[in-house]
């Protein structure tokens, strides 16, 4: 029985699934095809908070101060806020990125935070949704605010995805810049 309750609860595993760059953002999007609104909120937040982890983790030179700025107890970069903030600061987000994961931060709180439930439709979310930026890939204008919602954040997932592409090992991260003034060579080992 707990085979076949796990079987429901992960959908297997499609080709598009598997893809480097988009693999793991083609799994939400299979993930929240059926989703109630406070899943499909939760999620693409989850997402979107793991993403810019990756971005940073990606962008940083690694090693232990990187993660531990990023991840852990107490992390100066622990919180999704902290982590939208950075990446903005360091170029890695536009202001409409950056604006639109903020709003999907409050939207992200109001559905975690209120055991009552929340919708799109209450006050203050309709106008956070209503305030995202229009998808840059979908031409439409959506036709319900749980569509606009699911459009503009698709739309800064992909670009983040496609930025995490170009990061890494290997790829683009942040150059080296220190410098050390010396008044004598510096002995050689």
């Amino acid at each position: 029985m707990a085979e076949s309750y796990k079987s429901k609860q992960v959908a297997p595993e499609h080709d598009s699934e598997k893809d480097e760059v988009f693999g793991q953002f083609n799994r939400l999007l299979s993930l929240t095809a059926e989703e109630d609104e406070r899943g499909l909120v939760l999620s693409m937040a989850a997402f979107s908070e793991e993403c810019l982890s990756r971005l940073l983790h990606g962008y940083l030179r690694p090693g232990k101060p990187a993660n531990d700025l990023i991840e852990g107890f107490n992390a100066p970069l622990g919180t999704f806020s902290a982590r939208i903030k950075a990446a903005y600061a360091m170029g890695l987000l536009s202001s409409e990125q950056m604006a639109d994961l903020e709003l999907l931060k409050k939207i992200r709180n109001e559905f975690a935070h209120n055991w009552e439930g929340c919708n799109f439709e209450a006050e203050k979310i309709k106008n956070w949704v209503l305030e995202m930026n229009p998808s840059r890939f979908h031409p439409d204008e959506p036709k319900t605010l749980q569509s606009k919602f699911h459009f503009s954040i698709t739309c800064v997932l992909v670009e983040i995805q496609h930025l995490l592409s170009t990061l890494g090992s290997g790829k683009r991260t942040v150059p080296v810049v220190a410098a050390h003034l010396f008044t004598k060579p510096p002995i050689s080992k």
